[in-house]
């Protein structure tokens, strides 16, 4: 195959972490949308699909000791499959077992399942693919495309160029605060990890999530909450789910990760199409020392803006990458926690998002590189919001305990929105609290098989096909 460019650093680290720890940070995409598509008419727009997007039809191959796109044919039969909804199956479901169902290292970078749902007239799309060729900005992006070519006019409209390597821009680092912030306190000593409940073989691992939506009520009722305070949602949704982590494991302090979207930081932005992986993530210890919400806010937002001005972008050789994730596949802890906001997701998906009924991206975290992350966006208004967690790793107890304590600080902030602040009502530190029913995790799909290795059709008894 004829050589596209060279994985950047942040790509080759996700090449590298889905190959080593076995699909950790594979990611998988649903998308429902109002119409039931039959197979021959959704396989002829994913051609038209896979034309327009160089990164639809790109490898990755090995070369003198480093990882580069390679352009290929296009789609293979493997990437796409279609059949009815399974009897008894939730649109979750599916999305659980499309995100423990592995790709191979040396194949296709991506996959498309579609579920039919003729009683009701939808039909629920999972797009899973390698983190190395996508972010949440390009995912939105590619899913448009998809869109326009199933309801749009047909037309043949010219390939999109494939993203720069962000190695070769110039980065530009945001200002360290913003004027008018109080000083930052004395960097805490280290925080201790997370232990794994289970150091479970590499095959026996999994990803399952728990789901906390939050209604259009709901959402506006924290948005308000979040304007009253000089919030910002990002801030909010970091320090519910700090608080939550904390009371749920008798912890005062943690390890808190952010993902960041690079796409404005570069001089030569122009050059950004909307393929590729552009992200960084900022790591602050975050203190919990029982004071108010708005209080531990600050500390969050004062924290993470100090560590995204002080980070800057790798270029390592990629033996130096594939060596720190083969230590990071060794790890019996992981470091923290983390959030992960793609924003709005109805302008990112075009002229055609009315049609889309549901959407939720959940990241594979078979190697529990981070304990517990929370996955956050907005369609239609309201929030959509998935813990996710590796299987049997994390203890599904502090995954559940953590969701339940959530959901009861985002009512808090609703019923709250217009008045005082509530204040914590259990002091961190204190003992665990134990998980209750009503939150359902989905969970890791039982086993991965020989379909997840690539040796043989993918289709399982039941599944759609």
């Amino acid at each position: 195959m004829e050589l596209i460019r060279k994985l950047s650093d942040v790509e080759a680290s996700f090449a590298y972490m889905h190959a080593l720890l076995k699909g950790n940070t594979q990611v998988t995409t649903w998308m429902s949308i109002d119409a039931p598509l039959g197979a021959a008419e959704l396989g002829d727009a994913v051609r038209r699909w896979a034309r327009r997007l160089p990164l639809l039809r790109a490898g990755i191959e090995e070369r003198d000791g480093s990882l580069w796109f390679a352009a290929g044919p296009g789609p293979g039969p493997e990437q796409l499959r279609h059949g009815p909804m399974p009897a008894g199956r939730s649109p979750e479901d599916l999305l659980a077992e499309e995100l423990n169902d592995v790709l191979p290292t040396d194949g296709a970078l991506w996959r498309l399942r579609a579920a039919t749902d003729e009683q009701a007239g939808v039909t629920h799309l999972y797009f899973t693919r390698n983190h190395a060729i996508s972010d949440g900005h390009s995912t939105g992006g590619t899913l448009r495309v998809l869109l326009e070519e199933l309801f749009g006019a047909p037309r043949n409209a010219a390939p999109e160029p494939f993203s720069r390597n962000a190695d070769e821009l110039t980065y530009t680092a945001p200002a360290p605060a913003a004027e008018g912030l109080r000083p930052l306190p004395d960097a805490p000593g280290p925080v201790p990890g997370i232990p794994f409940a289970v150091r479970a073989p590499w095959e026996e691992r999994g990803t399952a999530f728990v789901p906390a939506d939050l209604s259009s009520a709901g959402s506006e009722a924290v948005k308000l909450y979040c304007r009253r305070r000089g919030l910002t949602v990002n801030q909010f949704f970091a320090t519910a789910l700090a608080e939550s982590f904390a009371l749920a494991t008798g912890r005062d302090e943690v390890e808190f990760f952010t993902a960041v979207s690079l796409r404005r930081r570069y001089a030569e932005e122009e050059s950004l199409a909307d393929l590729g992986c552009f992200i960084s993530v900022a790591r602050a210890p975050l203190r919990l020392g029982g004071g108010s919400f708005k209080e531990h806010a600050e500390a969050y937002r004062d924290g993470f803006r100090a560590a995204d001005a002080a980070w800057r972008p790798q270029a390592r050789p990629h033996h130096e990458i594939r060596a720190a994730v083969a230590a990071a596949a060794a790890a019996g802890s992981a470091p923290g926690i983390c959030i992960t906001n793609v924003g709005p997701v109805d302008a990112s998906l075009g002229a055609h998002a009315g049609r889309v009924t549901g959407f939720r991206t959940v990241v594979n975290r078979t190697g529990a590189n981070y304990g517990l992350v929370l996955h956050l966006s907005t369609f239609r208004g309201a929030f959509g919001l998935a813990l996710s967690y590796g299987t049997p790793s994390v203890d599904p107890s502090v995954a559940e305990g953590t969701a339940k304590l959530l959901r009861e600080r985002l009512a808090l902030a609703a019923g709250a929105a217009s008045g005082e602040d509530p204040r914590p009502r259990r002091p961190y530190g204190s003992v665990a609290i134990p998980a209750t029913q009503g939150l359902r995790p989905v969970p890791a799909a039982a086993g991965r098989g020989r379909a997840a290795r690539g040796t043989a059709p993918r289709t399982r008894p039941g599944a759609a096909g």
